[in-house]
């Protein structure tokens, strides 16, 4: 019986219990496909399926509470991980018949026990038959809002208090969506005659506005396929991402430090935003992500990028570095804005986290500013969109370090004058409606 249960729904359940014990699903997923020889129809259901559990949680774990016959019954987490599964597929994905999810929950379920199998049929028939009652629609009240949409009700207040109801709603709404995947042409080495081949062999769309940005229409389930992806005239990039490097102005011959650099797609861009021609040093804190960036690199064609092992945080060892014209200071961050690529933070940030982030965050940034020239910029960027994180970072060091100015963007800088605020901060967050973006924060200041 256990070889019936098809390929792509065994491996969703294993990579969402790697998930529940606090792996990334980005990661955990992308170990287990490279690991199965699925095919893309396959890779691409158990991708859905991790997703679309993990961000839908609190919505399928509400239905399962509905639908459990006795009420505080004590629940295998694997038990609940196929129903969410099972649930998932039926609520959510009309091209699968419903009898398949439910025989395949029902299988899976039977290789731990009779009882299990029984509990998993009852639960998913009275879902089907009640669906209505198992799965109504939310109210305006914060803790259904958060429960329907699978948010912490914490953030849902505080959104609700800083937008109003129909932009949180939006915005709920948008971190649950699926996330187009992105792509950069990499200008050193893609040449008009190669971009002119990639997007006619490849199902990919130029994104009006964004210079050298593609949009995958159709995904086969692995990015190596794309033509042009080995060769280095491609890079893995979302839209909001590739907004920021721009934003630092670097022309050649500058000394240049991409702070927290890996996985170097802001580190690729610099390079070839100065026609790899400048002194850029990529510093990360971890050794084996950044050889990965450096196979990355070598990969792009990149030659001007010198790689530091070192914890930005600490005033010591940033010492060392020297001095430099231009600083990115893309900090670690809470995730909050990038939740379509990794709906799994939403449900691990408390408050006291964001606290904590926007402390290391600020003794980055001040280090880092140190190293600035006199006449340089710093641009700092987080992918969150908390206040915290943000112009709280910002107004600090500001206040704390007088030989420092804002040096606010201006709207011809962006492609959307709507991502430039009144005090010249980058923000994507809320995402505009007409161009689904990930919620980036960036502020330049210039060393007087």
């Amino acid at each position: 019986m256990a070889s019936l249960f098809t390929p792509s729904r065994k491996v969703a359940l294993q990579v969402l219990q790697e998930v529940r014990e606090g792996r990334f699903a980005e990661d955990a997923l992308s170990d287990a496909l490279d690991r199965q020889s699925l095919s893309a129809k396959d890779r691409n259901l158990a991708t859905e399926l991790v997703y679309g559990v993990v961000r839908w949680r609190d919505r399928l774990d509400s239905i399962i509470r509905r639908c459990v016959i006795r009420p505080g019954t004590r629940m295998d987490p694997d038990v609940r991980e196929i129903l969410r599964t099972a649930l998932y597929q039926i609520f959510f994905l009309q091209r699968i018949p419903e009898h398949a999810a439910v025989d395949q929950a029902v299988m899976y379920a039977s290789q731990r026990s009779k009882k299990h199998a029984g509990f998993v049929n009852a639960v998913l028939r009275r879902a089907l038959r009640d669906r209505e009652t198992a799965d109504p629609p939310p109210e305006k009240d914060p803790r259904r809002l958060a429960v329907y949409y699978s948010h912490p009700e914490w953030l849902v207040r505080r959104w609700l208090h800083r937008f109003g109801y129909r932009k949180t709603k939006h915005i709920l709404q948008h971190n649950n969506s699926k996330a187009s995947l992105e792509l950069r042409l990499n200008t050193l080495k893609a040449t008009p005659d190669t971009v002119s081949q990639i997007t006619e062999e490849s199902e990919l769309q130029a994104i009006p506005g964004f210079p050298n940005a593609l949009r995958v229409m159709r995904s086969s389930g692995k990015v190596e396929t794309i033509k042009g992806f080995l060769e280095g005239s491609l890079v893995v990039q979302a839209l909001a991402s590739q907004m920021i490097a721009p934003l630092l102005k670097p022309q050649p011959d500058m000394r240049i430090l991409d702070a927290c650099a890996a996985p170097g797609g802001k580190t690729s861009h610099l390079a070839a935003l100065v026609q790899d021609n400048a002194r850029i040093v990529a510093l990360d804190i971890s050794q084996q992500r950044l050889n990965e960036t450096a196979a990355n690199l070598q990969r792009l064609g990149v030659h001007s990028v010198e790689f530091v092992v070192g914890d930005a945080a600490d005033p010591q060892m940033v010492k060392e570095l020297g001095t430099f014209d231009r600083i990115l200071v893309d900090a670690p961050c809470s995730n909050l804005g990038v939740l379509r690529h990794n709906p799994e933070a939403k449900y691990r940030v408390t408050p006291e986290a964001l606290m904590q982030f926007a402390r290391i965050q600020s003794r980055i940034l001040s280090n880092m500013a140190g190293l600035l020239n006199p006449g340089g910029m710093l641009v700092y960027s987080v992918c969150s969109p908390t206040e915290e994180e943000t112009v709280g970072v910002v107004d600090a060091f500001l206040t704390a370090s007088p030989g420092f100015s804002l040096l606010p963007f201006i709207r011809e800088e962006v492609p959307m004058p709507v991502l430039v605020d009144a005090r010249g901060f980058f923000a994507t967050f809320p995402p505009p409606p007409e161009m689904p973006l990930d919620g980036f924060f960036a502020a330049r200041v210039a060393r007087k």
